[in-house]
C-alpha cells in the first residue's frame, strides 16, 4: 500500500542517494518503516540495508556492513574497515540504510562517524529507529559524550518524524495509514472500518492490524 509513510520514506531515500546526504528518521514503532524501506530499495542500485540489532558491537557492525556491500569481511578488523571505506567511494551514488540504529553500542557509533568522514560527499546515509535512538543521541549530546554531537551534525542536525504530535492529528494519521493497508490486503472492503476502529481504540500499530487480518477479524 502506498501510504504516506511509504511516500515520505521514498522521498527521503531518493534525496539522500542522489545528493549523498544523510538523514535520521525517528518515529513510532509499527508504522511500517522497515517494510516500506525494504520494498523501496529493491528498485535502487548500490543501496544497502543493515539491521543494526543483529550487529551491535563495533566489530560485528563493521563486518556486517562490509558483507552487506559485497566485500570480504574476514581478516584483520582494520583491514576490513579500510577496504570498506575505499570500496564505498568506488560505487556510483551508494546509499546505506541503518535500521534499528539505536541498538548500536557506543564504540560502533564512533566508528560510524569515521566511516561517514571517509565517504563524505560520495555516499548517502539513512538512519532509522524509534524513541530509543532519539534518547541515545539526545543523552549523548547533553552529557557531551564524544561523537554524538558530531554524528547528529552529519545527519542534518534534526530528527525526521512522520507521525504528528497532536492527538487529533495522530488519530487522523493512523486512521489513514491503517485504512490504506487494510484496503490493500482485504477483499471485503466492508471489514475495513471495523478494523480501523479496533486498532485506533487499542492505540495499536500495523503489526496488530496484520494479526487481525490473518485471523479474519
Amino acid at each position: 500500500a502506498r501510504t504516506s509513510v511509504y511516500t515520505e520514506i521514498e522521498d527521503n531515500l531518493n534525496f539522500c542517494k542522489e545528493l549523498s546526504r544523510s538523514m535520521v528518521l525517528v518515529d513510532d514503532c509499527g508504522i511500517g518503516k522497515t517494510f516500506c524501506t525494504k520494498h523501496i530499495i529493491k528498485k535502487m542500485r548500490n543501496t544497502f540495508y543493515v539491521d543494526c540489532s543483529q550487529a551491535k558491537s563495533k566489530q560485528l557492525f563493521i563486518r556486517l556492513l562490509a558483507k552487506t556491500v559485497g566485500i570480504d569481511n574476514q581478516g584483520k578488523y582494520y583491514d576490513v574497515l579500510a577496504n570498506l571505506k575505499y570500496y564505498i567511494t568506488t560505487l556510483e551514488k551508494p546509499l546505506i540504510i541503518l535500521d534499528e540504529a539505536g541498538d548500536l553500542e557506543y564504540t560502533a557509533f564512533l566508528e560510524l562517524k569515521g566511516i561517514w568522514n571517509g565517504t563524505d560527499g560520495v555516499c548517502g546515509w539513512y538512519m532509522m529507529g524509534a524513541d530509543g535512538l532519539r534518547d541515545k543521541i539526545d543523552k549523548g549530546i547533553k552529557n557531551k559524550k564524544v561523537g554524538f554531537a558530531e554524528i547528529f551534525s552529519r545527519f542534518s542536525d534534526e530528527f525526521i518524524k512522520l507521525v504528528p504530535n497532536g492527538k487529533a492529528d495522530r488519530q487522523a494519521f493512523y486512521t489513514e495509514l491503517i485504512g490504506a493497508v487494510a484496503s490493500a490486503n482485504l477483499k471485503d472492503q466492508g471489514k475495513i472500518k471495523p478494523l480501523i476502529n479496533k486498532c485506533i481504540g487499542k492505540e495499536t500499530t500495523l503489526r496488530y492490524l496484520e494479526t487481525l487480518i490473518k485471523i479474519g477479524s
